[in-house]
């Protein structure tokens, strides 16, 4: 544990207990379920920081995502909770199809900054070197397949615990369109903003 990184950890284990005992105290196994998932990637994140050696920055990035996970659940909105808020209605088609939800929004940040980390450690501690249209493709398409084990729990949520926020098939394929636009316009952007490598 480095210097660099005791506020981030600090600030990442202050929300997720302050998260855990609230969605505990409300009896709220769905978002219990959500922030133990959350320690697990952190925790997992962490302990290998040595091979990854993604930077502080990511890990701050990752942190906020976390954040806004926990705030998705306990924040309520005229909507329900955080989650369900509706922020602009660029395409209602009724049910769960409508766009654009905070849900999305937090579906395509996350996954844009997996396919920073993913093109990071291709690049950093796997070495590979040229091939940027690969690297970039491999990137996108790792974010987009660690989405699909998300949109997997989410799915063993929905059937397994009552009264969840999950949503239909509709929020499913939506949620996945997001999360590869993310991952595109995640790993491109981090590819401008690093330049070509």
């Amino acid at each position: 544990m480095t210097k660099s990184l005791i506020p981030v950890v600090t600030f990442s284990a202050l929300y997720l207990i302050l998260g855990g005992i609230y969605f505990a105290r409300d009896l709220n196994l769905e978002f219990v379920i959500y922030v133990a998932v959350i320690v697990a990637i952190f925790a997992g994140v962490f302990a290998t920081l040595r091979s990854t050696q993604f930077p502080v920055w990511m890990l701050w990035l990752l942190s906020v995502w976390g954040l806004m996970h926990v705030a998705g659940g306990a924040v309520q909105t005229v909507d329900g909770v955080l989650f369900a808020y509706k922020i602009y209605p660029f395409l209602d088609l009724g049910g769960d199809f409508y766009i654009l939800k905070y849900d999305q929004v937090v579906h395509a940040y996350l996954y844009g900054l997996v396919a920073m980390m993913a093109y990071h450690t291709l690049r950093v501690p796997l070495g590979i070197k040229g091939h940027t249209f690969l690297v970039v493709l491999a990137a996108a398409m790792i974010s987009l397949g660690i989405s699909g084990l998300n949109e997997i729990m989410e799915f063993l949520i929905a059937v397994s615990i009552e009264n969840n926020g999950v949503g239909g098939y509709a929020n499913a394929m939506l949620d996945l369109i997001f999360n590869l636009s993310g991952a595109v316009v995640g790993v491109l952007g981090y590819l401008v903003i690093k330049g070509r490598e």
